[in-house]
Parts: structure tokens; C-alpha cells; sequence
């Protein structure tokens, strides 16, 4: 055991700023995406998710490196979609909710034209007039990149 005592810090903005990620202040605000294709057969969505824009990272060698954050939004766009065909509801009047996620970043996914998404729909069922599905996903690319993924929402 330690016997250190905890200190009190503080920083001021410039030492923060310092130590603190581009990419979280501001850098991911100019990465987007787009899907350019999706195919559902039962309780299985493939897509392929393509970046627009992205953010080149002055910290990492190879540049790009898809973020958690950013897969986090088309996984939770991906699933929004799937519960609406599965529900029959040919658009989107309601917010959708996700109620809980995990993820497990495994290789960096480095090529940002050919993200490939696998879903497979673990449980999905009416609750009244929303749907609450429960989805794990696998997120990869051609180059070896691999992220895991699961999330629970309210689908409208």
C-alpha cells in the first residue's frame, strides 16, 4: 500500500490546454461520415461507412485512426435505421435513446473509405409505441482494423 496523500492540483488554462487532446477540444468536430451501403437480412445489417472529412491526428504516425466517438454515432444511426424497418415505420418522428453501450477498440481502423459495420440484432421488442433493441457489432476495414461493439437503445 501507498502511503502518498492525495494533493491538490491546480491548473491553469495554458497547462490543461497543453496536456489536453486536440482531437476532444475541437478536432472531431471536422470528421463526417457517410453510408454507402446497407443491407438487412433478418436480425443481420452489413454497411459500408465511408469518411467525408477527417481529422489527421499530429500525434499519431499514420494519421488517421477512427475514433470511438465517431463509429459510436453511425453505429447508433445504423441501429436507428434497422428498428425502423423491423417496426415498419417509414420514417423518423421521434428521438431515439441509447440507454447503454460498451466498445472495445482491438486494431485502429486506419482506411477511412472502407469501414465495413456487421450488426447482428441480439433482442428486439415493442414497448408500446417505441422499440428497445439490443445490437453487437463488429467494425473493421481492409487493413486489419478491428473495434467490437454493443448498444442498447430506444428506437422511435
Amino acid at each position: 500500500m501507498s502511503d502518498i496523500q492525495p494533493q491538490v492540483v491546480v491548473l491553469t488554462p495554458s497547462e490543461w490546454t497543453e496536456i489536453s487532446s486536440p482531437y476532444l477540444a475541437g478536432g472531431r468536430k471536422s470528421e463526417s461520415w457517410e453510408i454507402v451501403s446497407i443491407e438487412i437480412v433478418g436480425k443481420r445489417l452489413s454497411a459500408v461507412i465511408r469518411m467525408t472529412s477527417t481529422y489527421l491526428s499530429e500525434t499519431d504516425d499514420s494519421q488517421f485512426h477512427l475514433s470511438f466517438i465517431t463509429y459510436l454515432e453511425f453505429l447508433s444511426q445504423l441501429l436507428i435505421i434497422y428498428g425502423h424497418v423491423w417496426a415498419g415505420v417509414p420514417k423518423k418522428t421521434r428521438e431515439g435513446w441509447v440507454l447503454e453501450s460498451s466498445t472495445r477498440n482491438i486494431n485502429a481502423i486506419r482506411d477511412p473509405e472502407h469501414i465495413q459495420v456487421e450488426m447482428e440484432v441480439a433482442s428486439i421488442r415493442r414497448v408500446g409505441v417505441p422499440v428497445i433493441a439490443i445490437a453487437k457489432f463488429k467494425v473493421s476495414d481492409k487493413l486489419g482494423g478491428l473495434c467490437t461493439a454493443r448498444l442498447k437503445a430506444i428506437v422511435p
